[in-house]
């Protein structure tokens, strides 16, 4: 019997009955246990986890008191611990006619039917529990509490947390339950509240700083997040998940360099992470470090052959590198695992815009724009090729078809401008050139790229001064 785990039990009487239990069971002797004992000796099990020696010591205790209703309960935790709640909530229901007033009873009926998920008859007997609970109310609301949120019934765990902790305002753990609980439920304004008044407390939980960094990410407070992490690993160096969700946010913000040295310090200590290589690839890509990144990218499929992000970087070096048949390949590769990932199908399409395989590029943006419809990009390729076909009007339809899922796009905007202009009609694209110009008024550079000759027309100029600050044309 290990030492280390005496911590649990600090009475001497409940350590030397455990004692005694294992000499017993180990000399294959028989000793007298009362009821208190066994109840001792059961709970102590099913607290370290050891559920054959717990199921062991409550059916030899079963065995010696037959008529014990406090056996049965322990017996009735087991299954139910053990996701046998069917058989647990048998002998419960014959509890409930011999103890109709033991709350303990009706706690663990509460915790079976929440495993069998039955939540109406769950809060029916937590309910009823607590009508019968005496001086430890505010622990058994707690229990409820977890029994719920661990069964991912985070709204209804909250009010029982939060009367719990109105009734001990001393028990900071619930507040860590109550921000853990908020934050899934979205409801991101609390759960920070609750983890940083957790902090308060408890200002060395790792576990703690990192949620609430998440938190902060979600509401994308990104410069709290990254504090968050960093606290996180300032607490515990070795806090992988910390380092990785850091890194992903400086990514995110396109800080590159300060987003590889922390997917490096990931890495050492999950070596063989895939993903990472993957998205440390992309940091080195994205900085151009163009062969760099194709050694992690080649890591990261050696790692994994069926890696299609891998694969896909590869495509997008190569493609960089002006490789394009080797960037064909590896994009085609990507996709024969992920054959409507709309990002692989898009860069594909580039591809074959840059071999001038017209036919195979239109064909591709079009697909994108098929399955997500909000792909702006897609959109405006796919009616340039339709305009370098000399099918002017193929192309304005093709950005009408688009408006409604993209009209607040300023290159949708300024495309169907210029077009209409190439078309004569004036009054129509200067709805669009405006429309272009209040979302971004930067998106006057592609109008001059497909009408150069903007300024020249005077009802034209005149809505570009609107919006520009221009000397008068």
């Amino acid at each position: 019997m290990g030492e280390e785990r005496d911590w649990l039990y600090d009475g001497e009487d409940v350590m030397e009955s455990i004692r005694r239990y294992e000499h017993m069971m180990e000399k294959n002797a028989r000793y007298f246990f009362d009821v208190h004992e066994f109840e001792e000796i059961i709970s102590y099990y099913i607290d370290i986890n050891d559920v054959s020696k717990a199921v062991a010591a409550a059916d030899y205790a079963n065995r010696i008191h037959p008529a014990s209703t406090a056996i049965q309960l322990k017996i009735a935790q087991i299954l139910v611990d053990s996701g046998k709640a069917p058989q647990a909530v048998e002998i419960l229901e014959n509890l409930e006619r011999i103890e109709e007033s033991n709350y303990e009873v009706y706690v663990l009926q509460g915790t079976a039917y929440n495993v069998l998920g039955d939540i109406i008859k769950a809060k029916k007997y937590f309910d009823k529990a607590l009508i019968l609970t005496p001086d430890n109310k505010d622990e058994i609301l707690c229990n409820i509490g977890i029994s719920f949120e661990e069964r991912g019934h985070y709204k209804i765990a909250i009010p029982y947390f939060l009367e719990s902790y109105s009734i001990d305002n001393e028990n900071v753990a619930i507040l860590y339950d109550l921000a853990f609980c908020y934050d899934k439920i979205n409801e991101y304004s609390k759960s920070m509240h609750y983890y940083e008044k957790y902090l308060d407390e408890d200002p060395f939980s790792d576990n703690a700083w990192f949620n609430l960094g998440t938190v902060y990410n979600n509401v994308q407070q990104f410069e709290k997040a990254l504090e968050a992490y960093e606290y996180a690993i300032a607490i515990n160096e070795e806090y992988g998940s910390a380092y990785y969700n850091k890194a992903n946010v400086l990514s995110n913000l396109e800080r590159y360099n300060e987003a590889l040295l922390d997917y490096l310090e990931f890495l050492k200590i999950e070596e063989n992470h895939v993903m990472t290589h993957c998205y440390i690839g992309e940091c080195y890509e994205k900085l151009h470090r163009f062969d760099e990144g194709l050694e992690y990218f080649k890591t990261a499929v050696a790692l994994d052959n069926d890696c299609a992000d891998a694969w896909f970087g590869i495509g997008i070096i190569k493609m960089h590198q002006n490789l394009n048949d080797e960037s064909l390949m590896y994009i085609q590769k990507s996709l024969t695992y992920c054959e409507e990932n709309t990002e692989y199908l898009y860069a594909l399409g580039l591809v074959y815009m840059r071999t001038n395989d017209k036919e195979n590029a239109m064909k591709t943006f079009k697909l994108v724009t098929e399955l997500d419809p909000t792909d702006s990009d897609s959109w405006l390729n796919l009616s340039e090729l339709l305009l370098e076909e000399e099918k002017l009007e193929d192309a304005l339809n093709t950005l009408k078809e688009s408006y409604d899922e993209n009209f607040n796009n300023a290159f949708i905007n300024s495309r169907l401008a210029a077009y209409h202009f190439l078309t004569g009609n004036v009054d129509k694209g200067c709805i669009y050139l405006e429309q272009s110009l209040v979302i971004d008024p930067l998106s006057i550079d592609d109008l001059y790229e497909f009408f150069p000759n903007a300024l020249k027309n005077i009802t034209i100029s005149e809505v570009i001064k609107k919006y520009l600050n221009l000397p008068n044309c």
